[in-house]
């Protein structure tokens, strides 16, 4: 028995935020089993944390003579009493615009399959059909294969998935958005903007320009070619975040509309177009065991997303540096300022980075007021750990091999054959590419929660580091971190064993003043400047409703900030490294 599969999806009223959803079950044999089981996945891959999608759903019912019932949050019986075919309709509330969430209003459509699209337990790899009725001169940009004309004239657009994967992984943008076409390596890419008129014509012609740039860049990492046959950028300019989501063969990508207002914002928007267009090597198709196959129901572990995410947001600046598009500097600046982070993150000490990976589930998408003193990110240590690790195995190999290599290495053996990389398998990885050990590395780096030693490794290409304070800040320090909040001063974390942890703070009091001066918004630096560490000083604050004074011993400064600099003795043989690193010759001056 073969089951065809579709889904049909209107938006009757679209600013309401309502998608209709209908799914038709056909049988080749003219009679359905007595019980299918429908599920909706209660996340998206790339996006690690339970998001509860079938939370959306509203008014779901079959049409007789079939009856549905639920089983679970994300699961309903349909008894289909062996009808030929068998229908359920319901309706999704779609008002979050994120990459990972779909949003339906007035002026456009995201749709995420995850949140939208039912399942058939057992039968994930079911081919569906996807029909989706627009409104009058919107058109559909995705990944999905059209099935017959998909111009912005016509009133249903009809296009095909091999599978629920397919589905899932296939975001569609419906509306009257901008669309730029452009080829890398030969092979077709379009970019699509909403709204239209987010992007002037020079700004368009500018990013497209460098997003074929970033993508020819990497693929020449991967010594392969593109491991699609065409790719979208799906780009939403709001004011509702920053943030993307790799898919097998497009990314949804929400940036600022400041993005184009200055460089460094432009670097960031670039940089983000690189980390996803990556992620189609790296993590969609050289995949971790731990993600292999995706189970949409539940938590899906893996100890390796220090390199899958980690690795990934290494060779996004990597490759602007590598391509041009932004000076060495520029790379050592954002470098710094991502040790800077680390450095100012406690859990580092206590969470090692595999271990973070593994916790991402209940950790990194889950923050709250202590997690910063708990854990780290496996992003941005993950980041620092694999610059790391490429110089160390410059150093070691006398420039043999790199993460380069080691990227190659794992494409070919690995991402070629869709094989999954075992749990246990990247030291043996990078020691195999390498030819030398690398277990001290591992140790410290990813199974431990020891101080780095930046200096002595970034030594190798003539750098030397710095911990620097920023230019207003005081000479001691209180251990808090703070918002303003109508005119109030909220703490919002509590850094582990500083002076206000080891005084009794909590996130959520209300700072009012410091050693009798008023604290102002958030400058605590302020009411802090002629003292001096060891100092004892009172703090007025306002704690579950009620004034409190507390008396405070200051601590040091807590240097803030790194600076990465060349360091003007190295020898040739490092400038030399460097410049094999990273592509470009050592800037003469500093990083902050």
């Amino acid at each position: 028995m073969t089951l065809t599969l579709v889904h049909r999806v209107s938006m009757p009223a679209p600013a309401t935020h309502l998608v209709h959803v209908e799914t038709e079950i056909t049988s080749d044999n003219g009679c359905l089993p007595d019980e299918i089981v429908l599920f909706m996945a209660v996340w998206t891959p790339g996006s690690y944390l339970i998001r509860e999608y079938a939370r959306h759903v509203e008014g779901f019912a079959a049409e007789a003579p079939a009856r549905a019932t639920k089983i679970r949050k994300n699961a309903w019986l349909l008894r289909t009493g062996g009808c030929e075919h068998a229908s359920v309709r319901y309706r999704v509330y779609a008002g979050e615009l994120t990459v990972r969430t779909s949003h339906v209003d007035a002026s456009h459509a995201f749709l995420v399959g995850a949140g939208l699209f039912l399942g058939i337990e057992g039968q994930e790899n079911l081919r569906a059909r996807l029909e989706i009725e627009v409104p009058q001169g919107w058109r559909a940009t995705t990944s999905l294969a059209p099935t017959r004309g998909t111009s912005g004239g016509d009133k249903v657009l009809s296009f095909e998935a091999p599978d629920f994967d397919t589905l899932v992984d296939s975001p569609i943008e419906l509306g009257p958005h901008r669309v730029e076409r452009f080829e890398a390596q030969g092979k077709p890419h379009r970019l699509a903007v909403c709204p239209a008129s987010a992007l002037s014509d020079t700004d368009a012609r500018k990013l497209v320009s460098d997003a074929r740039t970033v993508i020819e860049t990497q693929a020449m990492l991967f010594g392969a070619g593109l491991p699609y046959d065409a790719y979208e950028l799906l780009l939403h300019v709001s004011t509702h975040g920053r943030g993307g989501l790799e898919h097998r063969s497009s990314a949804a990508l929400i940036v600022p509309p400041s993005s184009f207002d200055t460089r460094e914002a432009y670097l960031d928007l670039l940089s983000l177009v690189a980390h996803e267009v990556f992620h189609a090597w790296n993590v969609k198709r050289i995949r971790p065991a731990g993600l292999t196959p995706y189970r949409y129901g539940e938590e899906c572990y893996t100890r390796l997303l220090w390199w899958f995410e980690g690795g990934t947001s290494y060779y996004d600046w990597r490759t602007l540096a590598l391509a041009r598009l932004c000076s060495a500097q520029e790379y050592l600046d954002h470098l710094a300022a991502e040790i800077a982070y680390v450095e100012q993150t406690p859990g580092r000490l206590l969470h090692a980075l595999e271990d973070a990976s593994y916790d991402a589930w209940i950790k990194l998408y889950r923050p709250d007021e202590n997690l910063a003193n708990s854990s780290v990110s496996y992003y941005r240590k993950g980041e620092v750990v694999c610059a790391l690790l490429d110089v160390e195995l410059r150093a070691r190999t006398a420039g043999r091999a790199t993460l380069d290599r080691v990227l190659a290495h794992l494409w070919a053996e690995f991402g070629v054959p869709q094989r999954p990389v075992p749990e246990d398998a990247l030291q043996s990885v990078f020691e195999r590419v390498a030819g030398v050990p690398l277990g001290d590395l591992f140790d410290a780096w990813i199974r431990g929660t020891g101080e780095i030693d930046y200096a002595k490794t970034l030594a190798h290409v003539g750098l030397s580091t710095q911990r620097v304070l920023r230019p207003e800040a005081a000479g001691c320090s209180l251990g808090l971190r703070v918002r303003a909040e109508g005119g109030r001063t909220i703490v919002t974390s509590v850094v582990r064993a500083s002076a206000a942890w080891l005084a009794g703070f909590d996130s959520g009091d209300e700072i009012v003043a410091v050693g009798g001066a008023r604290v102002e918004a958030t400058n605590i630096d302020g009411t802090l400047r002629g003292r001096a560490p060891g100092e004892t000083v009172d703090v007025v604050s306002v704690h579950n409703g009620r004034l409190v004074t507390r008396s405070v011993v200051l601590d040091p400064a807590r240097a803030d900030r790194f600076k990465i600099v060349c360091t003007p003795e190295a020898s040739e043989g490092a400038r030399h490294a460097f410049r094999a690193w990273l592509g470009q010759d050592p800037p003469t001056g500093g990083s902050t």
